[in-house]
């Protein structure tokens, strides 16, 4: 859309006050338009409060002017700053602390859980956090697994990629053992202090993988 915006650049000359001025314009509907499309996925992805949306919406306030070009070509180049810093990874540090503040939360969960005695949904609702921290870090290090792949299939594929070695994925290898007789009911296989470690050994995996 933005290529189409650009196409309807034109020169015209007017006055401001008593002066005489040339100015560049595109057209102020589409502007409008695009730039209200691009607030709505910069507010998704960076949120209100980041500096791109903040400076976007800033430009965007220019789109209806009669010399609207500079506002737009403005807004374009904050645009691809966005994408570029994103597409790099550059914006990766507060991806991760959002992850690492939902797997706290879970976490949370599954220690009230074992703490009120329910040993075995607390090591389901830790597993169910492994599960899907290997899953973001099988999606950041580009390790090949089938969509579904449940935790031992990812643990085999990371420790390929050598994000770990062999003793983490042994130790991984574990906690999905707990967390499997959990999901089938095997109670009898696991007991309250397999699960406290197991929560325990999750809080340090998930701190030093997503800070």
């Amino acid at each position: 859309m933005a290529s189409n915006l650009m196409q309807t650049r034109t020169c015209g000359d007017g006055y401001i006050g008593n002066s005489r001025t040339t100015y560049e314009k595109v057209s102020p509907e589409l502007a409008t338009e695009w730039g209200m499309r691009c607030l709505n996925v910069i507010r998704r992805v960076f949120g209100a409060d980041s500096d791109y949306y903040q400076a976007f919406k800033e430009q965007s306030s220019g789109f209806g002017c009669f010399d609207n070009y500079s506002y737009v070509a403005q807004g374009l180049s904050i645009l691809k700053a966005a994408k570029d810093d994103h597409e790099k990874g550059y914006l990766f540090d507060t991806r991760t602390l959002i992850q690492a503040e939902v797997f706290d939360d879970f976490l949370d969960q599954a220690t009230h859980l074992l703490e009120n005695g329910y040993y075995g949904p607390a090591a389901v609702v830790a597993g169910a956090v492994l599960e899907d921290g290997l899953r973001r870090l099988c999606q950041q290090n580009n390790a090949v697994v089938p969509a579904r792949a449940t935790i031992e299939p990812m643990n085999v594929a990371l420790a390929k990629t050598g994000l770990y070695g062999i003793v983490l994925q042994q130790k991984i290898s574990a906690l999905a053992a707990i967390r499997n007789k959990a999901a089938h009911g095997k109670w009898n296989e696991f007991d309250a202090n397999d699960v406290e470690q197991m929560i325990g050994q999750m809080r340090i995996f998930m701190e030093n993988s997503f800070g």
